[in-house]
């Protein structure tokens, strides 16, 4: 294990942020923190990231379980805080998720970190072999909450990023906790959104997703499997109008992290991102909206002709790639489906007790 920084022996006495503040700690070292947050409960942190069909399918099993499931100061992070940094100013924090079990940030991005302003910080023992649930996601969330204490951190830059198995927890993360992350960078591979896997967000995290996010991808032009993830992902995106969308196509590369050109690209595109063209979003809507009731009228069909089977498995693919968009027809449809309305009203399009 490396060796600790002075800051931890100073909280493993007590905990004195406003203290801290006086004379931040800048450069890189490693450190281990004693402050937990409520995002990284383990209830929270399923209720976020598992579709609300399969989470309240959990919930009735008795898989949801609260509670912390790290000890930070058990734990070790990696930090790097620009020289620059005395407090006079809010600075961005970039999160980092690694495939690897270090946590250390790429060799020469440094300088670009430095002239962005932004604080890095990325957890030990937290690669690819690690629990999504139990570690990946609360350790990165434990370091957020734990720099946000220290520093005098910019809410509007707060970033999640990470490369290949990281770029994919960072993707779920940035959709799951939009409401934290106002960014994001998936280098090499990533997950969308509308699926079983990463699921559209409740409905206040994806408008602040339309409306305030930005997102990063990159993919080498020779990574074939995870330039075509990328190309998915984007895509997804892109159909549920969420458009401030960069994708960076590295020439000749292979699987491999970003070097620090293409990270500065990155963080620029993160800290100036243009303005959403307002003719494109229009269309884009009217487009999602189309396809969404296209899907509604198929369910009608199928409970008019008499098979729920069918109208069941179609509702749940819509709830599936619509998420909250698909109410307030899917509670209705259910309710048809399950007997609690009359069938005939829901077929008809007007189901009983619809506004």
């Amino acid at each position: 294990m490396s060796m600790k920084s002075p800051l931890l022996l100073l909280l493993g006495l007590f905990w004195l942020p406003a203290a801290l503040a006086d004379a931040p700690q800048t450069g890189s070292f490693a450190v281990s923190f004693y402050q937990t947050t409520p995002l990284a409960d383990g209830a929270e942190v399923l209720k976020r990231l598992l579709h609300p069909l399969v989470y309240n399918k959990w919930q009735a099993e008795g898989r949801i379980r609260p509670g912390q499931t790290i000890v930070p100061s058990q734990e070790e992070w990696r930090v790097y805080v620009p020289p620059a940094y005395d407090g006079s100013q809010p600075y961005g924090v970039l999160v980092w998720i690694s495939p690897g079990e270090g946590g250390q940030m790429e060799e020469n991005w440094q300088h670009v970190l430095s002239e962005h302003k932004l604080i890095y910080v990325g957890a030990d023992k937290s690669g690819n072999v690690e629990s999504l649930v139990e570690r990946r996601v609360p350790l990165a969330l434990t370091g957020l909450a734990n720099i946000e204490a220290l520093y005098k951190v910019d809410p509007a830059r707060v970033y999640i990023a990470g490369f290949s198995g990281g770029g994919v927890t960072a993707s779920r993360m940035a959709a799951a906790y939009a409401d934290v992350f106002t960014g994001g960078l998936f280098v090499s591979t990533s997950e969308g959104i509308g699926s079983a896997d990463t699921p559209v967000p409740s409905l206040e995290r994806y408008r602040l997703m339309q409306s305030r996010g930005r997102y990063v991808f990159t993919s080498g032009m020779e990574e074939t499997s995870n330039l075509i993830a990328n190309v998915g992902s984007v895509d997804e995106y892109r159909s549920l109008c969420v458009l401030r969308v960069d994708f960076i196509h590295i020439p000749n590369a292979t699987h491999g992290n970003i070097d620090s050109r293409v990270f500065a690209r990155a963080m620029t595109y993160l800290d100036t991102p243009p303005a959403v063209d307002a003719a494109a979003q229009a269309d884009c809507e009217k487009k999602l909206a189309d396809r969404r009731a296209q899907g509604i009228a198929e369910v009608r069909q199928s409970l008019a002709a008499g098979d729920k089977d069918k109208a069941w498995s179609q509702l749940q693919d819509i709830a599936m790639a619509f998420g909250p968009l698909a109410e307030p027809e899917f509670s209705q449809l259910s309710a048809c489906i399950s007997g609690a309305s009359p069938v005939r009203a829901c077929a008809a399009g007007t189901p009983t007790g619809s506004p």
